[in-house]
């Protein structure tokens, strides 16, 4: 496999795709990695819940051992016994004992209206937009390095992940499959910090954008640009694929937009309608 440091020259990019990082290693290494100094119990609870809200982890995963995750978060077995029982007693987890134990993912954290509502109602307009700038700066840089680096398996399992969200029946299950799918593009491009980087944006307004909380998304206008990056991306077609991650990103941004602003509007007539009465 090769690395950053396999003598690479920076200014002759290779014309053959060159794999810096391994298949799904880079995903499992955002969700094990070593935690800050906080309540590390609690960091980890939240880091594998987030882990399962943007894709990463989905029912029927096992998860590593004890030993493993202790090792991979730097803490002691005692923190991340802690950490399962938490998510045990909100049903999300379940340790098995035996041959062929271990503990599993059951279930998958439930979305609230009521928090997305809450959400997005804290964020300004001028927020929302900042948001829209970020993601298309860190998912057009994906794009454009996934044209000229991913391999032939990473442009198929692209093209399985556009139809997992085809198929997607529920916001919640939309929110997941696109979340996964942008997380994908930054490991084709076989860069850790834009992976970094969209795993944040992700766990920000993954669920946001898919929230039935003011106007209803589009699954069919969601879905097109995505098909047409997995075109691009196959005839290795950088610009192209950065313009059409650019087109998706910013209506993203509108519906975003276009949501707050309804709920706003909702809110004055509401206030109205209590005034008059």
């Amino acid at each position: 496999m090769a690395s950053e440091s396999s003598g690479l020259d920076p200014a002759h990019a290779p014309t053959a795709p060159v794999r810096v990082i391994a298949d799904r290693t880079a995903l499992r290494d955002h969700i094990y990695r070593a935690l800050p100094e906080v309540d590390r119990a609690e960091a980890i609870a939240n880091r594998l819940r987030d882990s399962m809200s943007v894709g990463l982890l989905t029912e029927g995963d096992r998860l590593p051992s004890e030993l493993e995750m202790a090792e991979s978060f730097g803490v002691s077995p005692t923190t991340v016994r802690d950490a399962l029982a938490t998510l045990r007693a909100e049903g999300l987890v379940d340790t098995r004992r035996g041959r062929h134990g271990g503990t599993f993912v059951v279930s998958l954290p439930e979305v609230s209206t009521g928090a997305m509502r809450e959400r997005l109602s804290a964020l300004s307009v001028v927020e929302l937009r900042d948001i829209g700038d970020h993601r298309a700066a860190v998912s057009t840089a994906s794009a454009r390095l996934a044209a000229s680096r991913a391999v032939e398996s990473d442009l198929e399992r692209f093209r399985r992940l556009v139809s997992a969200l085809a198929a997607a029946q529920d916001p919640a299950a939309r929110a997941r499959a696109d979340s996964r799918i942008w997380l994908e593009l930054a490991v084709m491009a076989q860069s850790r910090r834009l992976l970094g980087l969209e795993l944040q944006l992700q766990l920000e307004i993954g669920e946001l954008l898919w929230a039935p909380v003011g106007s209803p998304r589009d699954h069919r206008t969601a879905l097109e640009p995505l098909q047409q990056l997995a075109d691009a991306l196959e005839r290795r077609d950088a610009e192209a694929a950065a313009l059409v991650t650019g087109r998706r990103i910013a209506a993203d941004t509108f519906h975003m937009i276009d949501q707050k602003l309804t709920l706003a509007l909702r809110g004055a007539q509401e206030d109205g309608s209590h005034d008059r009465a």
